[in-house]
């Protein structure tokens, strides 16, 4: 009896690691899925109400534009406050907002009610990664992807499926309830799963939080460039690859939406498959600067050889490019001595801000110069960047990953 001590401590941590993280992808799945649903719905619901392009547009961007205003407000409030209520609350709040938002008159109470979804979804997505990071030393590096993952899938996947099913069989008001009817679950699960506290331990010593703190990090440093770089070449390269293959290949609609399929996929798979193989490796600075090589080369296909082989592969090759760079950016956070919750805040704004001027940024250039040409001008901050960090700064990166 005596020796069973010893052994039922680690197993019972074992077993709460394990429903901790069936619950937290169950959670991020289903709350990536109400994202890409609720783009559809509100899509929808504008054009029923007749709306012009540019009403659609305010509709559609007052979402993107609160979860950008929100997210370091979300951050400073998540590393005082308590994760488990503050995700239940706003998630019941969106589910009182979905049950108001098919009864409203006009488009531009639809577009205030939409940013504020956005600033209440701003401290959701916050406060999961923030938790994540939190737990990830504990999950293990091979899971470093497994959030990212998840919620992609539910945002350009299942989501936006959803949406269309819904709204094919049940018509658009139902839609909405069946929206918030799942923001009210997601508070449920938020509760059972998501802890009370930010992952301040007592006792342990101050995490960097301010700005003159993190950038004295090279792991935060590094990690901001490199998700700018990424979030800007992904959004722009998911929408205008397809009409560049629609345009120089005159592929119908329905077979162009591959490209951004292929992207994903090879993303998503990456995320989930190749954790470990990454990150547990010796030579895990040069898989990373072999991703950002992969960029690169994605770039140069999509602006020399138009091509549907070439343009398959330069959208796989995309996906595993970014998909390698989440992976090594997430588990150097999740292991840096920093403000997790202030950390997430950033790198949400960040993302957002950089993949909404890069869209905006290629298509003005690409109307002025031509979209192959825009994608071979982005290759200029790769290679720069590259040449900084993987050619000047191999050796002290390297040191670095392995202390981390």
């Amino acid at each position: 009896m005596s020796g069973a001590g010893p052994i039922a401590a680690p197993l019972h941590g074992a077993d709460e690691l394990r429903r901790f993280l069936v619950g937290f992808i169950g959670l991020t799945l289903l709350s990536g899925m109400t994202i890409g649903m609720n783009k559809v719905l509100a899509t929808m619901f504008g054009l029923h109400l007749g709306v012009s392009n540019f009403q659609l547009a305010l509709i559609s961007s007052a979402e993107s534009c609160a979860m950008a205003l929100g997210t370091l407000p979300a951050g400073r409030i998540l590393a005082r406050g308590n994760p488990k209520y503050l995700y239940a609350g706003v998630s019941l709040s969106l589910s009182a907002l979905f049950c108001i938002l098919p009864w409203l008159p006009g488009w531009q109470w639809v577009a205030l009610l939409m940013f504020l979804v956005g600033l209440c979804i701003a401290l959701r997505v916050v406060a999961m990664s923030t938790v994540f990071l939190v737990r990830l030393p504990e999950l293990g590096q091979g899971k470093a992807g497994w959030y990212k993952g998840t919620l992609t899938f539910g945002m350009q996947f299942a989501g936006p499926l959803t949406g269309n099913y819904l709204i094919a069989h049940l018509g658009l008001t139902a839609g909405f309830f069946v929206s918030a009817l799942m923001f009210a679950i997601l508070a449920v699960l938020g509760w059972q799963v998501l802890p009370s506290h930010a992952g301040h331990r007592a006792g342990a010593a101050r995490d960097a939080s301010g700005w003159r703190e993190l950038l004295r990090l090279p792991a935060v440093r590094n990690t901001y460039l490199f998700e700018v770089l990424a979030s800007f070449t992904a959004s722009s390269v998911g929408v205008f690859s397809i009409l560049l293959a629609i345009q120089v290949l005159h592929w119908p609609h329905e077979h162009a939406v591959w490209l951004m399929a292929v992207q994903g996929l090879s993303f998503v798979a990456v995320l989930f498959g190749l954790g470990n193989a990454v990150l547990g490796s010796r030579h895990r600075e040069r898989y990373y600067g072999g991703a950002h090589l992969a960029i690169m080369a994605a770039l140069l296909l999509l602006g020399l050889l138009p091509s549907t082989a070439s343009y398959l592969c330069a959208s796989s090759l995309l996906g595993l490019g970014l998909g390698i760079n989440t992976l090594v950016n997430t588990n150097r956070i999740a292991h840096a001595p920093v403000d997790k919750a202030r950390v997430s805040a950033h790198l949400t704004l960040f993302g957002m801000a950089a993949g909404t001027l890069g869209a905006l940024a290629a298509g003005r250039l690409g109307d002025l110069i031509g979209l192959r040409q825009v994608f071979l001008l982005w290759l200029l901050p790769w290679l720069a960047a590259w040449l900084f960090y993987h050619f000047r700064a191999a050796p002290a990166a390297a040191v670095q990953g392995e202390s981390i």
